[in-house]
This record gives C-alpha cells, structure tokens and sequence, in this order.
C-alpha cells in the first residue's frame, strides 16, 4: 500500500493556492520533502522505528514513507514470505493522557475491523494483521496488503487536465469499488485523490478506511477532509450516514480531475449557502459529457444527487473505452483506462 491521507507526502510540501485550485502549484527538490519529514518527526519528539525493527514478531519495518496525526506509515517486509507489506503504526504516547492515548488505539482497531469487512472486494487492499506493539503494548498497528503506484493526486498533477476517457475510467472503477463497500453497508466518507492508488495496470485502489461508518450510524459533528464533504454534513448526521456523502465526493473528484477546482469555494472554507459550485469561467471548461452528472452528484440537496454509484456508472459507461480499443494518444502513466481496454465492467 501507498500512502494514506493521514501522512505527510510530497503532495502535501506543494506550493498551492487555497480553495483547490492547483493549477500553478510546483514541486520542491525531492530531498527537501526528506529534510522536512525528519525535521517534523524530530520537532514532534516521536521516536521512529529503526530500520529491520519487527512488530507482531514477524513484519520488519524497512523504511519510513509517511507521518501523519495520530500515526506513521512504513513499507515493510513479510519475514516469512518476503513479500512488502504496509505498515501504519500509532505514534508512541508522549504527553497525551492515558485515555486519550487509548482512544486513538481504538481507532486504530475500528480501520482494521472496517477494512476486515470487505476482504475479498477488488481495489481494497485487505488486512493481514493487526494489534497491539511496544514494550507497554500500548501502541497499534495494522498491516496491510502494499500496493505500488503512485497516488491519484501526484499522478493528476503530471497530467493534468486529464481526457474524458481517463475520467471516466476513474471514477468508473471507483463507482465499481464503491459498489460493493455500499452493499456491505459502509460509507467510505474520505473520497479524495490522495486516497485513490494506481497500480501499474492501471487498476484503481480505493485505500484509508479510517473514517468510514455503517450506513445510518448516526454523528454529532463534520468530518472528513474539507472540500470533499456534503455542505449538508458540515455540523453531523444526526438522522445517520448515507451512501450519498460518497457520491458527493466522486462529483469533488470529478470537477477536479477536469478543471483542477474544487466545487463550493474547495478546502478554503466552509461553504456558504450562496457560494456558486464554481466560478463562471470555471463552470465553462467542464466538459459537456460530464457537466449535468457532476452537477448532480455535487447537488446540496442530498435528494437531488444520484441515489447510488450504480446510477453514477450507467451515465459514466457511454465514455468508457472501448474493450480492445487502443490507449490514449497521451496516456496518464500508469493508464486507468487500459483496465476497460482489457476487460468488461463488473457494473
């Protein structure tokens, strides 16, 4: 597995306008982003796992490809079997109180438990192990199947703006994922580029499970990463999560993936009741394929949205390509559309 949105990666030391709007964004030196991991590991006082360090005595720890709130991310290695594993282990207690500590733990167990359930789904990477680690056992881990690829995010930035067929083929695996995460009663509820893998096939992976909920499960507050959450769910679901915050953020991803803008004003604030879905200029550069069904999916009104990621793929099949058509002139690397080129939608 790659990275999860709870880690630091080069994508998050981009020079980049607030509101979603990447356009103008530019990379620094590669090992700056390695300077800058250290130096925030080392301000946070976290202690990071030496190289060929084992947890749950069997997965050695190689090196260290992310850090985020409440964890850090390394690839790793299956002793038994050699293969790369992914590692998300919780950052060691400092001055949190006990409780609070454990809590975080908890979450830990709840995205492995979540994950757990939807062993056997394509483009979900499933989880090999899980528990507690340390000398206090105080400390969680998960350990996951390793994708290679890079992030949907970075790939975006080097293709940017991306052709129809290569949306359509995105959102399309993402809707045949979403499918069946929905039927076995869970919202994802943190769809966003830096979730999504590209494996070099081309197939999508839909990763981070740290968010999700059972459908109807019932908040008091907002979560999620902001510019990809329903201005309805700003202040919770007090009548319980519905399929339609997932739907709203594939119509996020959507809009960005064809104008490089976020709808609603993007991360920049909460969105305000007359905020427009994008400026006028913006609006014009949607393509007419997609305009109404993005527009849909991006509804406030939750009634107003497709009412199902089936619904989202009907309306997405006509641009898919065709099986045994031939790649793009230019072809986002790696090329999500060679997964409909090879084979039939399951939808």
């Amino acid at each position: 597995m790659n990275i999860p949105k709870d880690t630091v990666t080069a994508s998050d030391f981009l020079n980049t306008p607030s509101g979603g709007d990447q356009e103008s964004a530019t990379f620094i030196p590669l090992i700056s982003v390695v300077t800058a991991l250290r130096r925030t590991a080392r301000r946070e006082g976290r202690t990071m796992y030496r190289h060929g360090k084992l947890v749950l005595e069997r997965y050695e720890l190689l090196d260290q490809i992310g850090s985020g709130g409440q964890g850090e991310l390394y690839r790793g290695r299956d002793t038994e079997t050699g293969r790369h594993v992914a590692v998300k282990l919780q950052k060691a207690r400092l001055f949190e109180p006990e409780n609070s500590y454990r809590g975080m733990g908890d979450t830990f167990e709840e995205e492995a438990a979540m994950t757990q359930q939807l062993t056997g789904i394509r483009g979900v990477p499933r989880v090999i192990a899980s528990g507690p680690v340390g000398f206090t056992y105080e400390r969680r881990c998960i350990v996951l199947e390793f994708v290679e690829g890079p992030v949907l995010y970075d790939a975006m930035l080097r293709g940017r703006p991306l052709r129809t067929p290569t949306v359509a083929s995105i959102i399309g695996q993402l809707c045949e994922i979403l499918h069946r995460v929905h039927d076995r009663q869970l919202v994802h509820r943190d769809i966003k580029p830096e979730n999504v893998i590209l494996d070099p096939s081309g197939c999508v992976w839909l990763i981070d499970m740290g968010l999700a909920l059972h459908q109807g499960e019932k908040t008091d507050r907002g979560d999620g990463t902001p510019g990809y959450v329903p201005p309805d769910e700003y202040d919770g679901c007090p009548d319980g999560v519905t399929l339609l915050s997932d739907i709203f953020a594939l119509g996020c991803m959507l809009l960005e993936m064809t104008v490089m803008q976020l709808p609603y004003a993007g991360m920049a604030e909460r969105p305000a009741p007359d905020c427009p879905v994008l400026p006028p200029d913006r609006m014009r550069r949607v393509p007419l394929q997609f305009r109404s069904l993005a527009l849909s999916m991006v509804d406030r009104v939750p009634g107003n949205r497709p009412q199902g990621v089936r619904e989202v793929f009907d309306q997405l099949r006509p641009l898919l390509p065709i099986l045994g058509s031939k790649p793009p002139a230019k072809p986002l690397r790696p090329d999500p559309t060679e997964y409909y080129r090879t084979r039939r939608p399951t939808l």
